[in-house]
């Protein structure tokens, strides 16, 4: 179902789906910029549909949109893993299969990344193999040191006491994550899409991605099949909804999702003010 192709003349409800990182949030910056703040209040204010999709776990997401009281109506998660409505009720969620996950997480690929997290529906565990891991640095920030988002644990003890849907992997750079993603995607009986972001890999199961999230929560009501459908994002794991809705890039994104992209705009608010 491509945005550009429904029918002119009364009122279309428009359902406007937006990545988090990079794309609606800036960590350079630490916040959403307030032109997106406000064009998502108009946009909802005119009866429009709002939307996250995101490769965060929900804690983690809504710590940073509580944070900035930024309105949505429902949030897709871990690529399209997790669906869950405006009151954070789940609706959806695809867990990865156990027993090829064991198989992973055993596995040279997972040995190599500098980190393993895991994200279940309602909790976030990480192994860390490398001091070299990114994640460390938020472990030990102000706002994340106290919280039960970020859990340290053994292989064993992150699948003991969750069932993930979705688990990260990190490497030296992005020629490694490519490798690897082609083995993840060939040598684990199929179950896996390896979802990739820069030198990171997000591992879902399979044909789980962004566009794949985008479809379920079209799902969930049937006038919402003539909705006008229109996506954003910055990085490679957001080229699926940008290329199945034919959908829009920013001007600071990556050059790969900009490649896919039917338009560029300078921000998420932005394109909704310009699709009002």
């Amino acid at each position: 179902m491509k945005s550009n192709s429904f029918p002119k003349g009364d009122f279309i409800l428009k359902i406007a789906v937006s990545d988090f990182d990079g794309t609606l949030f800036f960590h350079q910056n630490d916040t959403i910029p307030q032109i997106n703040i406000e064009a998502v209040k108009k946009w909802r204010s005119v009866g429009n549909i709002f939307c996250i999709c995101t490769g965060r776990d929900m804690r983690s997401l809504m710590y940073e949109m509580n944070r900035h009281r930024m309105e949505y109506d429902f949030i897709i998660c871990n690529n399209g893993g997790t669906l869950f409505d405006k009151n954070l009720n789940i609706v959806k969620s695809f867990p990865l299969d156990r027993q090829m996950l064991l198989k992973l997480v055993h596995s040279d690929i997972a040995a190599d990344s500098w980190h393993i997290m895991y994200s279940a529906v309602d909790k976030m565990r990480t192994t860390i193999n490398s001091d070299k891991s990114q994640l460390l640095k938020y472990f030990n920030s102000v706002k994340y040191k106290n919280q039960e988002i970020i859990k340290i644990v053994s292989i064993e003890e992150a699948l003991a006491e969750m069932e993930p849907v979705q688990i990260s992997l990190a490497y030296e750079n992005e020629q490694i994550a490519e490798k690897y993603a082609q083995r993840i995607e060939t040598e684990f009986n199929d179950a896996f899409s390896a979802n990739l972001n820069l030198n990171c890999i997000d591992v879902c199961r399979k044909n789980i991605t962004k566009a794949s999230g985008v479809k379920e929560l079209l799902k969930l009501n049937p006038a919402w099949q003539n909705a006008e459908v229109l996506t954003i994002g910055d990085a490679q794991n957001d080229v699926p909804m940008i290329e199945e809705f034919n959908g829009y890039s920013l001007n600071s994104a990556t050059e790969h999702a900009k490649q896919h992209a039917a338009k560029l705009y300078n921000s998420v608010g932005e394109m909704l003010l310009k699709n009002l």
